[in-house]
């Protein structure tokens, strides 16, 4: 599958809006804590609240972006400068995944940049399992990221064993949750694409190193992401994306 990665439209952007380049804007990025990034929800499985994820969070010129990311970095700089970080971490990734969000936000060409709070996250998930039953009908769903509230919502709406999930984090791989057994994110993709009539896919994998794996598998599967780390790199590659909650 076809695919810009955020460097190569982040330069393209930049190269069509030398003003940018000109302004010396100031990006100040940051992991976002706890009750900054999803409030105090009643849930208290969300990867933001068990740690093994933050939210890293873009300024630029007063337009926010955020990435999620187990690696983050606080930078304070121009932009181009954020083209110059080594490309070997994968937190210097998402801190321009990130960027690139603000800067499409700032430009007009990305929107619900912000991640939703409190009890919305249950809201959101409840609205993208009754879009998918509304545009697929009862159909077999696979999920690329574990969510929990999305996989509840799914496994209420289509069943839990017309569901497959897969993701990275070793405590979730081999449980059972919501009567689904999570699968293992670097092994198990393959299975869950295969299984699946429609995919839902965290937009995380846009900033932590496994995009090629897991678009290279979809074909011509419908799919669509889910999360704010997404926001600029789905419209730019014209992928479907739900994030109906989001700012």
């Amino acid at each position: 599958m076809q695919f810009k990665d955020a460097r190569e439209v982040l330069k393209s952007l930049l190269n069509q809006n030398k003003e940018l380049n000109n302004l010396n804007i100031t990006i100040s990025s940051r992991a976002l804590k706890n009750e900054e990034a999803i409030g105090h929800p009643d849930r208290k499985d969300f990867p933001l609240l068990t740690g093994k994820e933050v939210l890293l969070q873009a300024e630029v010129d007063g337009s926010l972006g955020q990435a999620f990311t187990s690696d983050p970095i606080a930078y304070q700089g121009n932009i181009p400068g954020i083209l110059d970080l080594p490309a070997d971490r994968l937190g210097n990734y998402a801190l321009l995944v990130a960027t690139l969000n603000a800067v499409s936000r700032k430009l007009g060409f990305a929107d619900h940049t912000i991640h939703c709070v409190d009890n919305e996250p249950e809201t959101c998930a409840g609205k993208i399992s009754q879009t998918v039953l509304e545009k697929h009908g009862l159909c077999k769903i696979g999920i690329i990221g574990y969510q929990p509230a999305i996989l509840e919502n799914c496994a209420r709406v289509f069943g839990a064993d017309n569901i497959k999930i897969s993701d990275l984090n070793r405590k979730n791989v081999g449980s059972l949750r919501y009567g689904v057994k999570v699968l293992d994110g670097l092994t198990d993709t393959k299975e869950v694409v295969e299984f699946a009539d429609v995919l839902l896919i965290t937009g995380s994998i846009l900033a932590n190193g496994t995009d090629r794996s897991v678009l290279d598998e979809l074909e011509n599967k419908q799919f669509y992401l889910f999360g704010t780390t997404c926001a600029a790199l789905a419209n730019f590659n014209h992928f479907k994306r739900l994030c109906p909650l989001s700012r």
